[in-house]
C-alpha cells in the first residue's frame, strides 16, 4: 500500500488567517488535514510563512521534511495550500486528477524545490472550482469562495442511490436543517437517538387514533423520521464525525420506526373496530419483520459493518439489462417512498389501509431477505 504524503503549504498574512474560517461546524484548516487523513494520506509536512491547520481528530501523522524517508516519497506526493476545501475522493486517483484544481500530485525530484520556494508552486495552483459536489477543490480566500464551497459540500451530500422522494422532496429539507445543525455542534449520534424518539412517538400516535388529528400528526412524525434520518448521516460525513456504532443505531433506528408505526395502525384501529383479528395479523407481521432484521443484521455483523446497504443486493438487484419498467418501480418500494406513501394513507384517515399495505409489503421483503442472504453466502462461501 502507497505511503502517501501531503506537502501542505500555508500563505502568510491575511490569506493566512483563512484556515481559521469556518464552513459548516470546521475551520477550513481542521477540515483540511480530515479530508487528506481520510482521504488516504498518512503524513503531512508542512511549508511556507502562514499558520499551520491543526486539528486532534485527523488521522495524519504532522511530521517535518528532514523525518520523511525516501520510502515515503518514492511515487511521488500531493501539493496543496491550507485554505482549500475540496472533495477527498481526489486523492483516491492521484495520477488522475482533474486539471484546474488546486491540488498536484508530484514526482518525489521535485520535493525540495516545492519546500524551497512553496510561494512559486502556491501560484501555480490557482484557486480551482466548485461546480458541484462531486470533484470539487476550491481555496477559502473570500466571503465568495466561502459561499461556494459551504454549497459545494452541501452538494456532496447527495448519494446516487437516492431514492426519487429523497432525491426531490427529503434531501432538499434535511439539509437546509443540517445546514443549521453543524453550527449547534450536535454529535450525529444525538442526532439518531432524537429521530428514534420520533419514530417511537409516531407508532404511539398511531395506536391512540383519535381524534383525527392525531392520526394527522402520527404520520406527520413518521414521515419526518424519514427526512431527519438522513441528517445524522450528514452532520457525520460534514464533521467527519463516523461511528461504526452510528451506523447500526441509523440501522436498528429506521427498522425500529417502521416495527412501532405499522403495530400502532393496527392496534390502533383494532381498539376502535373491535376487530382482534387485527391483533393477530400484527403480530405476524411483526414476527416477519424481526426476523428480516434478524437476518440482515447477522449477514451485517459478519460482514463487519453497521452499514445495511454494505449488504449486497442479489435479489432483483436492477442492473445492466434489467427491464427498465421494473427499475422505475423498485423506486416505489425504496423506504423514501414507502414511507411517504404509508404517511399519506394515515394522513387521509386511511389507517387500516396503510397498515395492510405495510403488511403487504413486508411479505415479499421476507422472502427476498431470505432469498438474498442465502445466495451472498454462497458467493461469499466461494470467495
Amino acid at each position: 500500500m502507497t505511503r502517501r504524503v501531503a506537502i501542505v503549504i500555508c500563505p502568510p498574512g491575511q490569506s493566512g488567517e483563512n484556515i481559521h474560517r469556518k464552513i459548516l461546524g470546521l475551520d477550513v484548516g481542521e477540515r483540511l488535514l480530515l479530508a487528506l487523513g481520510h482521504g488516504g494520506v498518512e503524513k503531512v509536512v508542512f511549508t511556507g510563512m502562514g499558520p499551520r491547520p491543526q486539528s486532534d481528530r485527523a488521522p495524519v501523522k504532522i511530521t517535518s521534511a528532514a523525518k520523511l524517508s525516501d520510502r515515503d516519497l518514492e511515487e511521488g506526493f500531493f501539493v496543496l495550500p491550507s485554505d482549500l476545501v475540496f472533495d477527498r475522493a481526489l486523492l483516491q486517483s492521484p495520477l488522475s486528477l482533474p486539471d484546474g484544481i488546486p491540488i498536484q500530485y508530484i514526482p518525489d525530484d521535485a520535493f525540495d524545490d516545492v519546500m524551497q520556494h512553496p510561494e512559486n508552486f502556491l501560484e501555480k495552483l490557482g484557486h480551482g472550482h466548485a461546480v458541484s459536489g462531486r470533484g470539487f477543490a476550491l481555496r477559502v480566500t473570500d466571503d465568495t469562495s466561502a459561499k461556494a464551497a459551504q454549497r459545494a459540500l452541501l452538494l456532496s451530500l447527495r448519494k446516487p442511490i437516492d431514492g426519487l422522494v429523497a432525491r426531490h422532496i427529503n434531501r432538499y429539507i434535511s439539509l437546509f436543517f443540517t445546514k443549521r445543525l453543524v453550527g449547534l455542534g450536535i454529535r450525529p449520534n444525538q442526532l439518531t437517538v432524537g429521530i428514534m424518539a420520533m419514530g417511537l412517538l409516531s407508532g404511539v400516535l398511531a395506536a391512540v387514533a383519535e381524534p383525527w388529528w392525531v392520526l394527522v400528526l402520527a404520520a406527520l412524525l413518521f414521515q419526518g423520521q424519514s427526512i431527519f434520518d438522513g441528517c445524522d448521516g450528514e452532520v457525520a460525513r460534514l464533521t467527519y464525525r463516523f461511528s461504526h456504532l452510528g451506523q447500526w443505531l441509523d440501522t436498528i433506528g429506521d427498522d425500529f420506526t417502521n416495527y412501532v408505526f405499522c403495530l400502532g395502525l393496527a392496534v390502533g384501529q383494532a381498539r376502535l373496530t373491535g376487530w382482534t383479528w387485527l391483533y393477530f395479523a400484527a403480530g405476524a407481521v411483526l414476527l416477519m419483520q424481526i426476523v428480516s432484521s434478524g437476518i440482515m443484521y447477522r449477514r451485517m455483523i459478519l460482514m463487519g459493518t453497521g452499514d445495511l446497504l454494505a449488504v449486497p443486493v442479489l435479489v432483483g438487484g436492477g442492473g445492466k439489462g434489467s427491464n427498465k419498467v421494473f427499475n422505475t418501480l423498485r423506486q416505489f418500494f425504496k423506504r423514501d417512498a414507502f414511507v411517504l406513501i404509508i404517511a399519506l394513507l394515515a394522513a387521509f384517515q386511511l389507517p387500516l389501509v396503510a397498515f395492510v399495505t405495510m403488511g403487504l409489503g413486508t411479505v415479499p421483503v421476507f422472502v427476498g431477505v431470505i432469498i438474498n442472504d442465502i445466495k451472498v453466502g454462497r458467493l461469499q462461501n466461494r470467495s
